[in-house]
């Protein structure tokens, strides 16, 4: 699963993504100068808890935070063996 969105803070608009596999989730924020990005190999977090857990460490980067806006979901299409497969896994 892809997020995309955006970060409104009083300093600016910064652009996010968050990506959620099996293996992971990431999140990267670009920021004025370098991104914020932070990788876990645990995928128990949904994309937006992520991003939330790490709000406060992102709003010492870029000043207050007015709102978050989800622009974009896409979600992984998988075959049904895919499925199977985790399901089996008990994932």
């Amino acid at each position: 699963m892809l997020v995309k969105g955006k970060i409104i803070a009083e300093n600016g608009t910064f652009p996010f993504e968050v990506l959620k596999t099996g293996r992971g989730i990431s999140l990267r924020v670009e920021l004025s100068e370098e991104p914020f990005e932070y990788s876990t190999d645990c995928s128990c977090l949904e994309p937006l808890e992520l991003l939330g857990l790490l709000l406060p460490a992102i709003e010492e980067e870029i000043g207050e935070i007015k709102g978050v806006f989800v622009e974009e979901v896409v979600e992984e299409k998988s075959s049904p063996l895919e499925r199977l497969k985790r399901i089996l896994r008990g994932k």
